[in-house]
């Protein structure tokens, strides 16, 4: 499936709403389960961690949002899409206020430059998710984990991977067109 470049009422709207999703499952599961370890182990000798990394349970949704808020700024335009950010703002503060307070200094901040980036650089889509996410990603990690649970390494580094790559799980599915341009107007 190659996400084609249209602009229909339906297409819109799914990505508005998977935008919105994202950030929702991201922040309940980091409501419901705060920062987890994920390690790979050898089976027939438990004790033999192979590797292990720390990060909020919702990062995977999270990183997500970063490439579903470029599909939705493509359909709804530069400006447009900060309604949609707004939403997501005043849904997070319906869940937890330590979590919303982390959550939506992290996500104006990150956001913005994501924005940003996206909005000015001369790129084509695919490269400007990978350019604006890279540098967002991170951003965003350091923010959130030291709001929500203090200067913790791991799981700044965690989430920042984590992030990050789940962001890019997007790219795969995209037909670079330049057509795309006129709909950020």
């Amino acid at each position: 499936m190659i996400l084609e470049p249209y602009n229909n009422s339906k297409t819109k709207y799914f990505w508005g709403v998977l935008y919105l999703l994202s950030i929702l499952l991201g922040n309940l599961f980091v409501i419901w389960f705060g920062i987890v370890k994920l390690m790979a182990i050898n089976l027939h000798h438990p004790e033999h961690v192979w590797g292990a990394i720390t990060f909020p349970a919702g990062v995977v949704f999270i990183g997500l949002t970063f490439s579903f808020r470029d599909f939705a700024q493509r359909h709804w335009g530069k400006k447009a899409v900060w309604y949609w950010m707004i939403a997501a703002t005043l849904i997070t503060l319906l869940l937890n206020y330590k979590i919303a307070v982390a959550s939506v200094t992290a996500f104006l901040i990150a956001e913005s430059i994501d924005w940003a980036l996206f909005t000015f650089t001369d790129l084509k889509f695919k490269k400007r998710i990978v350019v604006s996410n890279l540098i967002s990603t991170p951003v965003d990690s350091i923010a959130f984990v030291t709001l929500a649970f203090g200067w913790f390494w791991p799981a700044i580094w965690g989430q920042a991977i984590i992030k990050l790559i789940s962001s890019l799980l997007v790219i795969p599915f995209i037909k670079d067109d330049d057509n795309w341009t006129s709909l950020l107007k």
